[in-house]
């Protein structure tokens, strides 16, 4: 097992909440929200089933942002059970225009670019631990409050990938995310109680 594990989301990638429509030939199409968005990729669950290298074209909204982003790209890494979460990396042709976008979301919502506060990489020997509880509710999806629970009281990195076996990729991002947020914490001193987050991980 490797020393340590290396931040997948070394660019800019924004815990937010996106419309997006796939479409599909025919004209037929399927909709669903991101996960996450940054300039290079998101991440959302998709309709079914999926594997790397499956190709896909998006259309991608926000309320707050007055254009749509019109990307190609293609499944990264896709989760191997349901809820069918996948990573999507965008085609370079749709770099530019994803790029100007994302700056266009950042703008909107002042506070929203905690991916500078997660660390480049953490050692596998590291405890991870719930961060100070937050005074209002965290908006979670059902995968982060199951990466919450898992590490409950402490729990090594080692101890999570050994837990999450063949899913660990769909999770490994988010951990990195939710110490950006301040949700986990690398330091004992700035851990939270774990009964104090009982009513956010119910």
């Amino acid at each position: 097992m490797a020393e340590r594990i290396v931040n997948p989301r070394r660019v800019p990638r924004a815990p937010a909440r996106c419309e997006v429509t796939g479409l599909l030939e025919g004209g037929g199409h399927w909709s669903t929200d991101t996960i996450d968005i940054g300039p290079s990729g998101c991440q959302l669950v998709a309709p079914g089933r999926a594997k790397a290298g499956d190709p896909l074209k998006l259309l991608i909204t926000n309320e707050r942002v007055g254009s749509a982003l019109a990307v190609l790209g293609r499944v990264a890494w896709a989760r191997s059970a349901p809820p069918w979460r996948i990573g999507v990396a965008f085609e370079a042709e749709s770099g530019a225009d994803a790029a100007r976008w994302f700056e266009s979301l950042l703008a909107a919502y002042p506070g929203l670019a905690t991916y500078h506060l997660a660390p480049d990489a953490i050692a596998t020997s590291a405890t991870v631990r719930l961060g100070r509880v937050p005074r209002l509710p965290p908006e979670l999806s059902s995968d982060e409050v199951e990466v919450l629970k898992e590490v409950g009281g402490g729990a090594t990195v080692a101890a999570l990938q050994a837990k999450l076996g063949s899913d660990w990729p769909a999770f490994e991002g988010m951990l990195f995310a939710l110490v950006g947020r301040r949700l986990l914490t690398l330091d004992a001193a700035e851990a939270g109680a774990p009964a104090e987050w009982a009513t956010y991980l119910r």
